[in-house]
């Protein structure tokens, strides 16, 4: 029974992320202008340095200086939080455009979210592959 409510839960879920996508992309579609167009330009190369950033800083933190992980979610959620709010920081100090914190809440936090839930899952991924190494190494060894 349990086993069917965390599979209903994570369904649920998945079916809400892939719904407001979809209604996303209708919204974008019925409003295109050349605005939407540079912001989703704009979007899609922030969202690809801060990934970047990201992973690499969490990497440096956690696996290279081995320090804790959560010093190193930290980290990210830092990252993630600064370099989102960067062109609204711009806008504000050399194009003297006022910073409307009802506007920029959705972009920290879907940033947020949406970030923090990826490096999560690719912690895990990446415990569950060290994981498998250690057994294949173990394997090997004993056969020797």
């Amino acid at each position: 029974m349990k086993e069917h409510m965390k599979d209903f839960l994570l369904n649920l879920i998945i079916s809400m992320f892939i719904g407001l996508f979809v209604g996303m992309a209708e919204i974008t579609v019925v409003n295109m202008n050349r605005y939407t167009i540079a912001t989703l330009v704009i979007s899609s190369v922030l969202g690809a340095i801060i990934g970047t950033i990201s992973r690499l800083v969490f990497m440096y933190i956690f696996a290279i200086k081995q320090k804790d992980v959560k010093l190193a979610f930290m980290s990210v959620f830092i990252i993630i939080g600064v370099i989102s709010c960067t062109p609204s920081l711009y806008y504000y100090l050399f194009q003297n455009i006022k910073i409307s914190t009802i506007s920029l809440m959705p972009i920290l936090v879907s940033a947020e979210l949406l970030g923090m839930g990826f490096c999560y899952y690719s912690y895990k991924k990446c415990l569950e592959f060290n994981l498998r190494l250690l057994n294949k190494k173990n394997q090997l060894t004993r056969k020797d």
